[in-house]
Parts: structure tokens; C-alpha cells; sequence
């Protein structure tokens, strides 16, 4: 293994080692319905923001930054006061806004409009991204049991991301390039992937929380980690077309063996909405 790989493997391991505990822990935090993971998801989503909007701008033209940073968020805090106080439809409201001020924005300070639909269309795409996925974090925040779906989503979207890697380096190199968009992304990889969250998913619904989880069968566990899965993994060579777009290499540097927040959060943004409709269609 060359020194490059070796550093990049010391750093995977730390972050799987320090930092999915600590994410862990704030879920783990039940104070007003998860306030200590939704503040961190606040600040997340502002973040991705900020680097999904600098990759967009690298080759065209988005918004201010700072307005896409504060707008973003409005959704996920908009779908904990939903959460809080009862308020039906308030993240709806909050992503109507939103698209209000980027459509008004755009319309009373734009100097010319040829890169007018580019701007809005790059916009309105952060806001979705980084504030409407995430949101719905949020909601399960407020579902019955929501530390055992919390902590079993995070841990079927990490140990996919984990095993697709572990996979790949074993196994992957000689059918790699399966996807343009991420060239090194193998088969093995996929298939460490899909194995990997499918375990993970009986180890947690059937050992760790089999009470909160009685209801779900075998086969209710393979749709429900195999869908995460998927969406996972969508979600992750979405992030790269963004950055092949973008011609950068990383959303950022201030991960520690992944780049910026948005390579971290990628997959868990994209599987999230997936999970909560899983889990309502699947206890039902």
C-alpha cells in the first residue's frame, strides 16, 4: 500500500472512530425533541450551502452566498418548530420563501439577465440540497423512538459509505470505472455496499433496538436497507457531478480524510427523505 493510501486509510479510520461516535452522542442527546442534533444540523446545512454555492460558482453564477447560507436553514429550523409546536406545513412555508426572495433577489438587483435562469436554477438547487433534504433529519427527530431510527439511519448510511470504500480497496481494482462520474468507484465497491448496510440493518433491528423494531420482518429490513442504501450511494455520485461540474476535487478541507462538510454529508442528505417514508410504510 502506497504512503498516500496509508495516510488516507489512518484518516478514514479516525474520523470512523471519533467522529461517528460523537454524531452518535448528539443524537443520542433527547433534550426538546433532539435540539443538540438539530442545531448541528442547522449548521450543516448553512455550510453545504456555502460550498455547494462555490461550486456552483466556479464555472457560473449563483446568488450572494451569504443570503443562500441563511436562507438554507430556514427549512430544517422551520420542520423543528414543526416538530416543537405542532405547526403543519411550516417547512413548506419556509421552502415557498425561500424561492420568493431568490425569484425577488434576482428580479430587482440582476444588472443584465443572460445568466439569469443559470442563477435561479443554481439557487433554488442549493436550497434544496442543503435545506429541503436534511429536513428531513428533522422530522424523524420527532417521531415515537426517535434515538433508535435516528441512530439506526445514521448507522446504515455510515457503514455504507464505510464498506463500499473497504470493498472497493480490497476487491475493487480491477472493476473499477463502472461510473463516469466517479471513476473510482468499483463493483466491489457497490456490492460491499449493499452487504454492508444489509447486516448493519439486522444487527440493529433485531440486537440493538429488536423492541422498537418488532414489528419489522426480514424482508421489511432488506427493502428498508437496500432503498437507504441506494439512495446513499445516488447521493454521494450526485455530490460528484457536482464537483466533475465544478472541476474541483473536494467540496472543501475541513474534514479530516473526507474534504468539506458536503462530502461528509452527501450520502446522509440524500437518504434521508427515503428513510422517513420507509419507516412510515413499513410499520404500517
Amino acid at each position: 500500500m502506497k504512503a498516500p493510501e496509508v495516510k488516507k486509510l489512518i484518516e478514514r479510520l479516525i474520523i470512523f472512530f471519533v467522529g461517528i461516535p460523537v454524531v452518535l452522542a448528539l443524537v443520542w442527546l433527547p433534550y426538546i425533541r433532539h435540539l443538540p442534533l438539530n442545531i448541528a444540523i442547522f449548521g450543516v446545512s448553512a455550510f453545504a450551502a456555502y460550498e455547494l454555492s462555490l461550486m456552483f460558482g466556479t464555472n457560473g453564477q449563483t446568488l450572494p452566498r451569504p443570503l443562500l447560507m441563511a436562507l438554507t436553514p430556514l427549512v430544517p429550523l422551520a420542520e423543528y418548530l414543526n416538530v416543537i409546536f405542532g405547526l403543519d406545513y411550516l417547512s413548506t412555508i419556509a421552502l415557498v420563501l425561500a424561492s420568493f426572495v431568490i425569484f425577488a433577489v434576482e428580479i430587482f438587483t440582476a444588472k443584465e439577465f443572460a445568466m439569469s435562469n443559470a442563477r435561479i436554477a443554481r439557487s433554488l438547487c442549493v436550497v434544496l440540497y442543503a435545506g429541503f433534504l436534511p429536513s428531513f433529519i428533522t422530522r424523524i427527530s420527532g417521531m415515537e423512538d426517535s434515538f433508535p431510527k435516528l441512530a439506526t439511519f445514521l448507522v446504515l448510511v455510515f457503514i455504507s459509505d464505510s464498506a463500499a470504500w473497504l470493498f472497493g480497496m480490497i476487491f475493487g481494482k480491477s472493476n473499477r470505472g463502472v461510473v463516469l462520474a466517479s471513476p473510482n468507484k468499483s463493483v466491489a465497491g457497490f456490492f460491499g455496499a449493499f452487504l454492508g448496510s444489509f447486516v448493519f440493518a439486522v444487527i440493529m433491528t433485531r440486537l440493538v433496538f429488536a423492541k422498537e423494531f418488532a414489528s419489522l420482518t426480514i424482508a421489511k429490513t432488506a427493502v428498508l436497507s437496500v432503498c437507504v442504501c441506494a439512495a446513499a450511494i445516488i447521493g454521494d455520485l450526485a455530490e460528484s457531478v457536482f464537483k466533475r461540474s465544478a472541476e474541483v476535487k473536494d467540496s472543501g478541507n475541513v474534514v479530516l480524510g473526507r474534504g468539506g462538510v458536503l462530502d461528509s454529508v452527501d450520502s446522509v442528505f440524500m437518504a434521508a427523505p427515503f428513510y422517513y417514508f420507509l419507516i412510515f410504510l413499513l410499520f404500517k
